[in-house]
């Protein structure tokens, strides 16, 4: 993964502004490559990857937001499907 990154910034690396834009798009992407990764991870220890990606899991959270009425927040709702599979996935979206 990091050989694939450091080939791939070598290309942009002409794109970027200057050293600490790309600096800060390398660290956006490393934490972004950790939880995709811990995602991952869940995913195999639950025995769900022949059922789900990682890609999956994230666009199914996509659809998940809160928004504030009068005052008070409230959330979307969830299928008990989303429930159940983030409750094996011991993915606390319900608090």
């Amino acid at each position: 993964m990091f050989d694939s990154y450091k080939n791939f910034s070598m290309q942009i690396k002409m794109y970027m502004q200057d050293r600490y834009v790309l600096e800060g798009w390398l660290l956006a992407n490393f934490i972004a490559m950790i939880a995709y990764y811990r995602l991952f991870t869940r995913l195999k220890k639950a025995n769900l990857l022949d059922k789900f990606s990682p890609k999956d899991i994230i666009e199914i959270s996509k659809s998940i937001y809160q928004l504030k009425i009068r005052g008070q927040w409230n959330r979307s709702e969830i299928t008990l499907k989303n429930i159940d599979l983030f409750k094996k996935l011991k993915i606390d979206y319900l608090k």
